[in-house]
């Protein structure tokens, strides 16, 4: 009860000192509008409020201010004398305005904003003082104020509150027991029982009997066990100051170091039973019942304390075998999940667990005694190491990873923290460190960065990589986008093996053609190249010899008829436009369109209706994504064995300045060929994560393979997804197109995403390039059928049997099937008869924002 008594005490203190310093800056910002009707300069104005506040003299006690201009110079200081200065002329808050410049400066860019600060200053006495400051901004006079006040005061205060109560507590049977403290320097600060019970500057009693062992040992008691009762001999000055036994419970309470102890002298209790007995035997033979009861209860008390003490003692024994057996299991939890290892005070091993090493390959035997450096690798900067011994020795804990080399030179990375193990003073007796090994996640990241960058089948760069070079590059480069005319008939008459090859075969004629030049080339998908240049000059007419050179090749197969298959290639240019891209595209339709094999972009493709219509959505979402627009929207997937909802898809949807929803088909397809998509898809990820996160179901968020490929949007998704902790909830859609199967990097990133937790869902499955080959590459967990194929599930008997042949397909590789555009209950009907597991469409809901979303039953 009194440690809460201090607590709350303590509180209610420091709650009182802030809002007199916010009373005293309200008045100075006050004072300062008072001054803006004044037709004086600023600097007069300044001396205007210092006159008033001189005046007021509100500042008092242990406060004081300062007032600094723009230019960092106090222009005035209030600070006591006993505050930290400088010799010679410098003001006596000049150490105070240092040490809050940081601050200071900070709120001239933040007017009339109050910030707090805490520091802890030496003053005259030679003694550590901690200081609260408000700091504001006087806009109209261009100056900082800073108002402070000492909190060693405020904590005085509250001490002599507390000693003051103490002293005129008293308990027991005529109020025998009494309070004592012991302070810091192991003195007496109050004994109730004495007369003063406290100096009223908390200085110590005097100690004629010299027991300050005695008061330090009580310290240690307290100290250690934290509350606990003790019996000694002392001084009764009640009994002729002889020496008596006493009982006492003893708290220690760490902030101020003091020990409060309430006690009574055993002597003092046995007499007050003695006296009992003794009226016992005086009173009147019809009273000795009376008297007996009065015995007996005084046993019970005397038993009562004694059970009491000893099961105290059992409790606390108790407790301390039971924090022995967590420390054990906090130890077995750490041995199991890290590599440990302590070390002495010069650095050399002297322990290390099974974790640490099996990773570094040695023996304990073999480490026990060598300094730690023994794992140092060669590429690691000593520099490193010194400033981890120097973080340790300071008694501070280092964290940071390393590159290490194993037994046999075999190298490991390690994410580690080091801190040092000290007494109860503080001294450091020894060094542990836990490290977690984080090989195999580097290398897998330098694998998966390595893969974002280049394309698989003609190692150029990627589409990935071009969007970057884009952004960092010149202002006046140039892009040619490069396509293959019926392309897609190639691969299908002659089979995707040989479409492989006529994509090797474009992209090393470019390299050839544009080897030794500052061009950097690249595949996008499919047929599509690209040939980017710092250069302007000179780049169509370049690009207009290769096409010459390229039409004068021949392709041939290498069958027995020697097969020739003619490759016809259009070009579309953009040079110096904000948005290449997008730019060399229009071009490249304009070619194909017209006929031609070169189109340069220009005035008039810009003032086409289509160039104007694609900078149209480019500008509308990109104010929308600043406004907050841009917003996901979620569609409910229904389990149908239950009908019940099991998760939810997220989609993209931009909102007009009323609040309407704009069809997706108008904007999506022309920000795809942007570097704006990129940063739509982080903004669904976030949003998505963030509401899911409190919630039990599924939900999925669509990627395209350039997501796939690009480094900082799978970095983003796992990132998020890991800090709302919902990557075993999250199932990403990949589009499925025929870009897949030709991306190793992109399957590679999908079976990192499956080992993190996540789900795979390959979405409109039977459109477009289906085949069912690459869904045993991906893994997937679960398959959606294309909404046109379900549409049309009771108009034509082959789609229902070609529906019915993927469910089964799936259901054989232990994937689910969901059915998607299930709009009436007709086809409902027909997709539970086929086996579908899940179900999709305007039937059950729409998408709605996220304020309307329904509850979710269950999770799958």
């Amino acid at each position: 009860g009194e440690i809460d008594t201090i607590r709350s005490r303590r509180q209610l203190q420091m709650e009182h000192v802030r809002l007199e310093l916010e009373e005293k800056l309200a008045t100075v910002q006050r004072l300062e509008a008072s001054l803006e009707r004044l037709n004086v300069s600023r600097l007069e104005k300044q001396h205007s409020l210092v006159s008033s506040l001189f005046e007021a003299s509100w500042v008092h006690g242990a406060g004081g201010y300062l007032l600094v201009n723009r230019a960092d110079q106090i222009v005035y200081d209030d600070c006591p004398s006993e505050y930290p200065h400088t010799s010679g002329e410098e003001g006596k808050g000049e150490l105070l305005h240092q040490v809050l410049q940081p601050v200071i400066q900070a709120s001239f860019s933040q007017p009339d904003k109050i910030t707090w600060h805490e520091s802890t200053l030496v003053l005259s006495d030679g003694r550590n003082h901690r200081f609260l400051s408000g700091v504001t901004c006087l806009k109209r006079l261009d100056c900082v104020f800073v108002v402070t006040m000492d909190l060693e005061d405020a904590t005085k205060r509250v001490q002599r509150d507390v000693v003051e109560l103490l002293s005129v507590e008293r308990f027991g049977h005529d109020d025998y027991g009494y309070y004592f403290i012991v302070g810091p320097q192991d003195q007496l600060l109050l004994n109730a029982s004495h007369h003063p019970a406290y100096h009223e500057d908390l200085s110590p009693l005097a100690d004629v009997n010299d027991n300050k062992t005695l008061f330090r040992q009580l310290k240690n008691i307290s100290r250690h066990s934290g509350q606990s009762f003790y019996r000694y001999d002392y001084i009764n000055p009640n009994r002729d100051n002889c020496t008596e036994e006493k009982l006492s419970y003893l708290i220690f309470y760490p902030p101020w170091n003091w020990t409060i102890g309430a006690g009574f002298y055993l002597n003092e209790h046995k007499l007050e039973l003695e006296k009992s007995i003794a009226q016992a035997n005086q009173a009147s033979r019809d009273k000795i019942n009376r008297g007996l009861l009065l015995l007996i209860l005084n046993l019970l008390f005397g038993l009562s304390v004694a059970l009491y003490v000893n099961r105290h003692i059992h409790r606390l024994d108790r407790n301390r075998q039971a924090h022995m057996h967590e420390l054990e299991q906090y130890k077995k939890l750490l041995d199991l999940s890290c590599m440990v290892s302590k070390g002495d005070l010069t650095g050399h091993i002297t322990y290390t667990n099974e974790s640490f090493q099996r990773v570094t390959g040695y023996t304990a035997d073999e480490m026990l005694g060598k300094p730690h450096n023994l794992f140092r690798h060669p590429s690691t900067p000593k520099k490193v190491f010194k400033e981890l011994w120097d973080t340790i020795q300071a008694g501070m804990v280092w964290r940071g990873s390393s590159k290490n080399l194993g037994k046999n030179n075999k190298p490991f990375y390690t994410q580690q923290v080091i801190m040092p193990i000290t007494d109860d003073n503080g001294n450091i007796l020894e060094y542990i460190a836990a490290r977690y090994d984080i090989t195999e996640l580097l290398e897998k990241r330098e694998q998966l960065q390595l893969a974002f960058s280049t394309d698989t089948v003609t190692a150029l760069g990627s589409r990935f990589k071009l969007l970057r070079d884009i952004e960092r590059g010149p202002a006046d480069q140039c892009l040619a986008l490069i396509d293959m005319v019926s392309f897609h008939g190639v691969n299908k008459l002659y089979g995707t093996e040989t479409g492989d090859m006529i994509l090797k075969y474009i992209g090393e004629s470019l390299s050839l053609f544009y080897g030794g030049t500052k061009t950097t080339l690249y595949r996008l998908n499919a047929d599509i190249f690209a040939v980017l240049s710092p250069r302007v000059e000179n780049f169509s007419s370049t690009m207009d010899a290769f096409l010459d050179q390229f039409s004068q090749k021949k392709f041939c197969l290498e069958d027995t008829m020697n097969t020739e298959i003619p490759i016809t290639l259009t070009v579309g240019i953009a040079c110096r436009q904000e948005n290449l891209l997008t730019c060399a595209d229009s071009a490249l339709k304009e070619a194909k369109r017209q006929n031609l094999r070169l189109m340069i972009y220009n005035q008039d493709l810009a003032d086409s209706d289509e160039y104007k219509q694609k900078m149209y959505w480019i500008d509308t979402v990109q104010q929308a994504m600043t406004e907050g627009r841009l917003v996901a929207y979620y569609q409910p997937i229904i389990d149908l064995s239950t009908g019940q909802i099991c998760k939810f898809e997220t989609l993209m949807r931009l909102l007009d300045k009323d609040g309407t929803p704009v069809p997706p088909g108008l904007f999506l397809p022309v920000l795809k060929q942007t570097q704006f998509y990129a940063y739509m898809t982080h903004a669904m990820i976030e949003q998505a994560c963030a509401f899911f996160k409190d919630k039990v179901c599924h939900f999925s968020i669509n990627f395209t393979v350039d997501d796939l490929l690009r480094k900082e949007t799978v970095q983003l998704i796992v990132d998020t997804a890991l800090r709302y902790d919902v990557i075993d909830r999250l199932v990403l859609e990949v589009v499925e197109t025929e870009n897949i199967q030709n991306y190793d990097q992109a399957l590679e990133t999908i079976r990192y995403l499956k080992e993190l937790g996540c789900q795979i869902s390959i979405d409109d499955f039977g459109s477009g390039y289906s085949n069912f080959s690459y869904l045993t590459q991906v893994s997937a967990d679960v398959i959606k059928i294309d909404g046109s194929l379900v549409q049309a599930i009771n108009q034509d008997e082959r789609t229902r049997e070609l529906i019915s042949s993927i469910v089964q397909f799936a259901h054989r590789s232990d994937m689910k099937v969901v059915a998607e555009f299930i709009d009436s209950a007709e086809i409902l009907q027909s997709v539970k008869e086929i086996g579908c597991d899940m179900g999709q469409g305007y039937h059950f809901s729409p998408p709605v924002p996220a304020s309307e979303i329904p509850p979710c039953s269950r999770h799958t």
